[in-house]
């Protein structure tokens, strides 16, 4: 069974049980936030109508970007977001990357309304545990935290989907080879690796990898089809003052303590099944 229809599986187990709130607003940022600089605000964010949020990567690509602009948000204000979810099988990369941000919303009202206990955690690293010995593989190329294991003295791989970004350095490199990350014993991905249809091909890579973590905003979902396939730990981006993020997010400005970062570990996860049993009794 692919990712995607894992996630198909777990909406529709979620929206027998679990009645989500409607769609209360839906946010792109404008392309013309930065233009001075040509660094435009890449996420966009689904608001529910119980102030849960999903948060929404838009990019991907141009394409992505410009059918954001183009998009009648207000058509979709009031709607179930279950109808959104489920275009995450869309051909149509913008729909499917719409979907995800429902899902998002939507997992996120769920563990909230369970009243879920968050494992708040400084850890942007997610878990990893990094130490002298180790040999880590980045997937995406996050240059705060490269910083982070460049600092720390430890060999990295870098597997990048962008020719532009390759190059070499004494102690990382960055390759469009994934086949490298068979080298690493630690791995850490973007969440986009699930968007973009990576994660599967990315993961088959990572046999001799003894802790693999996914982390980033747009990984606000319950973790269950990533579990599946081996991950170690998820680590997502808690809204934990809702009308504080919006503003900020519309004024394309940093989040800051508007939210928390989080990491589930498989190890303490009880799993969809036994969550719901938890609903029933809420």
């Amino acid at each position: 069974m692919s990712i995607i229809e894992d996630f198909i599986q777990l909406i529709s187990s979620l929206e027998r049980t679990f009645e989500v709130p409607k769609i209360e607003q839906i946010f792109f940022p404008s392309m013309e936030m930065n233009l001075a600089d040509q660094n435009y605000n890449n996420f966009g964010a689904i608001k529910l109508q119980d102030d849960s949020i999903g948060i929404i990567y838009i990019g991907l690509n141009y394409d992505i970007k410009r059918k954001a602009q183009d998009y009648k948000t207000e058509t979709l204000e009031r709607i179930n977001p279950y109808y959104l979810a489920k275009e995450v099988e869309s051909k149509d990369l913008f729909r499917k990357t719409l979907a995800f941000g429902a899902i998002n919303a939507i997992c996120q009202s769920f563990l909230k309304q369970i009243n879920y206990s968050f494992d708040f955690t400084t850890d942007s690293l997610g878990l990893l545990s990094l130490q002298e010995g180790d040999l880590v593989g980045m997937v995406g190329l996050f240059p705060p935290l490269l910083k982070r294991i460049e600092k720390m003295n430890i060999p990295l791989y870098i597997i990048e989907k962008k020719e532009h970004f390759v190059q070499k350095h004494k102690k990382w490199e960055v390759s469009l080879d994934p086949s490298l990350l068979n080298k690493c014993n630690k791995v850490l991905c973007t969440s986009t690796t699930v968007l973009n249809d990576s994660i599967d091909e990315i993961l088959s890579h990572c046999q001799n990898a003894e802790r693999i973590s996914i982390i980033g905003p747009t990984a606000g979902f319950l973790p269950d089809p990533l579990f599946k396939r081996g991950i170690d730990v998820i680590g997502g981006t808690y809204v934990s003052y809702p009308s504080l993020f919006m503003e900020r997010i519309n004024q394309n400005k940093k989040w800051g303590n508007s939210t928390k970062k989080y990491c589930i570990q498989a190890k303490n996860y009880v799993g969809l099944t036994s969550l719901l049993k938890n609903l029933e009794k809420s």
